[in-house]
Parts: structure tokens; C-alpha cells; sequence
């Protein structure tokens, strides 16, 4: 068998893109069950199943804490409840120990030659993650452009296998925007309307993002949720009274901050457009958002708060802290290599990067997924 997967439905596509080569495991106790008992017998199956339900473990507690604090960040009404939370938890622990020692046994009689991942950060797929270690593997999610799709041995978004060496992008001997470059990211569709704004442009742009994403989650070690990022942005307003901030919430996440903290020159305009923002705005401030992308492609100077895979010098200020924040607003005349800007766009779009979309997946994803999983090297 050379490709094992599960049964997650954002990857379903795979499936037939695979065919015979690929072993599609699904998830559920009482299929996980089953399959272990395949495996290893009844005996064992149940004995495991014990395990689960009366010790579950810490690899099971590890796998479920992403969809633990999803759940308390999209609907806090109802999973800060302790009683609530406490119960989500034990079941999904339950599950994740279950699904272990499934997986333990299928990756044992299987040996697949690549695990495919997508995501890796909740569970299911983080118990997935966690048992392939040391394997082949690759992990997949949506690219930074449209039609694309990021398919990388480590990790994705700030912990991917991008360089973060300004010296590989300047290496004379390589044009990695030859092929092409791209003129748009990703940008998800708004579910509420709101009013668009009128703006003087010259502020400094500041795009949300969505509190649970594992960008948020795992990336970002001194903003840990919009509220701080709105007070992070309140404050370097105190101290920079010559700057204004217009700040766009995500326009997938529900939960607004905008009633929670109010400064005379921080604005919210999440009814406008995310490009006319940046063109309009002088700088950007994101955590590690794909805006930021968008930014250098505008010819805007980014400035980063959280763990990126465009964290380069030259290219971006980063700033892991208020002081350095606050440093990088001030320094005015700053602005990223322009070269610098093109190789990265270049290396992204033309090497990277794989084109095609989960509704689209190019003809020859098996080989792709067996080449990146074997990839040591900076992708090329």
C-alpha cells in the first residue's frame, strides 16, 4: 500500500485521485474497532478499548486540546460550561486513545510508503500526525493562491518547509519568478453584510483572523486571541499618536471584538475590500495572515507578530514583542527588497506550491505526494 489517509471529508477527493494505491481508514470508535480487531483480535480490541475509557492517556489528551479550545472560542456560551467542556473532552479522549491503537496496528501491517495529513492540528488528523513521526508523510491544506494547494513533508503555514534564509531567494543563479507570478490570494467570502467605510488612505491596515485556526493557535505565542490583538493595536495607538489603524475582522468568525474596546483613531471596516485596504493602507500589521502575502504583492510594507513562513529579513519586519512593534511602526521609510518580494512570490508560485484545488487535483498527485514526502531539501 502506498498512500494512507483518513477518512476527513475536506480530502475526500484524494480518494479517487489514489485509486487502488490508496487506503483510505476511517474513523469512527466503532469502525476504529473493528479495524483493530482485524488486526490484532477481539481480545486485544477490547482490552484497548478499556484502556481508553478508563485512562485514556496523554497522546489522546494532546490530539483533542485543538478541538477542545475551537469549541470554547466558537461557541464560549456553551464549552465554557466546565461540566460541558469536561464531558466533550473525556469522550474525545476516549475516541483519540481509541483511534491510537488503531493506527498504531494499521501503520505496523500496512507500512504505507507516504501518510498523507491534512492539517494535523485536531483531531482526528492530529492523532495521525502524532503516530506516523519518523515515517514518509506529507501534510496538506489550501494554498496561499487560488488553485492551490500547499504539500509539505514538515508542516504547514509557519511551521512549513519554506526557507526562511534571505541568502536562497538571492542566489543570482536562480529566477524563481521566471515561470510565472501570481496576481491574487485567497480570500474567503463574508457571511454577514456589513457597510463599507469611507477611509483617508495612510493607515496602518490590520487584518483579523480566526481565533481557533492553528495559525492563531499554535503560531502566534504573544497574541493569543483577537481581544489581545485589539488591545495590542489600542495601545501602540496610545503611544503612536500621529498613526491610524483600521483593522478588518475575519469574515468567517462570527464573534465580533469590535464593542470591546473603542480608540478614537482605531476603526473597524469589515465591510470593505481586503485589496482596497491594503492599497490604501501605508503598512500592514497581521499575525501570519496569507494578507500578508497579498501586502508584498501591493508593494506594502508587513510587519508580523506571530511565526510565518515569510518571516525573512528584508522581506518583512517581525516583531515578537510590543517594544519591537512599536520600533517597526515608527521606522517610517522602511520597505521590503523589491527582488527580495519577487523570489519569494516567485518560489511560492512556481516551485512550492501545487496547482490545483481539492475540486481539481492535478492528474499527477500520487507522484507528487511521493516525491515532497521524500523531500529533504528546499522544495525545488
Amino acid at each position: 500500500m502506498r498512500f494512507l489517509k483518513l477518512d476527513t471529508g475536506v480530502i475526500d477527493s484524494f480518494d479517487a485521485a489514489l485509486g487502488g494505491e490508496g487506503l483510505r481508514i476511517d474513523t469512527g470508535p466503532g469502525a476504529a474497532l473493528r479495524r483493530l480487531a482485524g488486526h490484532r483480535g477481539w481480545g486485544v480490541a477490547l482490552a484497548a478499548l478499556a484502556r481508553a475509557l478508563s485512562a485514556p492517556g496523554p497522546e489522546a489528551r494532546a490530539a483533542i486540546a485543538g478541538n477542545l479550545a475551537r469549541k470554547r472560542i466558537r461557541v464560549p456560551a456553551v464549552f465554557g460550561n466546565p461540566l460541558v467542556s469536561g464531558l466533550y473532552g473525556y469522550v474525545k479522549r476516549v475516541e483519540a486513545a481509541l483511534l491510537r491503537q488503531t493506527l498504531l496496528a494499521e501503520l505496523a501491517a500496512t507500512d504505507p510508503e507516504v501518510v498523507v495529513v491534512y492539517n494535523g492540528s485536531v483531531y482526528p488528523e492530529s492523532v495521525l500526525a502524532e503516530v506516523s513521526r519518523g515515517r514518509p508523510r506529507v501534510f496538506i491544506e489550501a494554498g496561499f493562491f487560488p488553485q492551490t494547494l500547499q504539500i509539505d513533508p514538515e508542516g504547514l503555514n509557519g511551521a512549513n518547509s519554506v526557507p526562511r534564509d534571505a541568502a536562497f531567494y538571492r542566489d543570482e543563479s536562480r529566477d524563481f519568478a521566471a515561470g510565472g507570478y501570481p496576481d491574487a490570494v485567497n480570500n474567503r467570502p463574508s457571511k454577514a453584510r456589513h457597510d463599507a467605510v469611507a477611509l483617508e488612505p495612510g493607515f496602518i491596515f490590520v487584518p483579523f483572523q480566526v481565533p481557533s485556526d492553528m495559525q492563531v493557535t499554535l503560531h502566534s505565542p504573544w497574541v493569543r486571541d483577537m481581544g489581545a490583538f485589539l488591545d495590542v493595536i489600542c495601545d501602540l495607538a496610545d503611544r503612536l499618536p500621529g498613526e491610524r489603524f483600521v483593522i478588518k475582522e475575519h469574515p468567517s468568525f462570527k464573534l465580533s471584538v469590535k464593542g470591546r474596546r473603542s480608540h478614537p483613531r482605531v476603526t473597524f471596516a469589515n465591510g470593505n475590500v481586503t485589496s482596497e485596504l491594503i492599497r490604501d493602507a501605508r503598512a500592514v500589521i497581521t499575525l501570519n495572515s496569507t494578507v500578508g502575502i497579498e501586502a508584498l504583492l501591493l508593494e506594502r510594507p508587513v510587519i508580523t507578530l506571530g511565526a510565518a513562513c515569510y518571516n525573512i529579513e528584508g522581506l518583512v519586519r517581525h516583531a515578537p514583542n510590543a517594544q519591537a512593534l512599536e520600533a517597526a511602526v515608527a521606522a517610517r521609510d522602511w520597505q521590503a527588497d523589491p527582488q527580495l518580494v519577487r523570489q519569494f512570490i516567485g518560489y511560492l508560485w512556481n516551485h512550492y506550491l501545487v496547482h490545483g484545488s481539492y475540486a481539481d487535483l492535478p492528474q499527477d498527485l500520487p507522484r507528487i505526494l511521493s516525491v515532497r514526502a521524500g523531500q529533504r531539501q528546499p522544495i525545488l
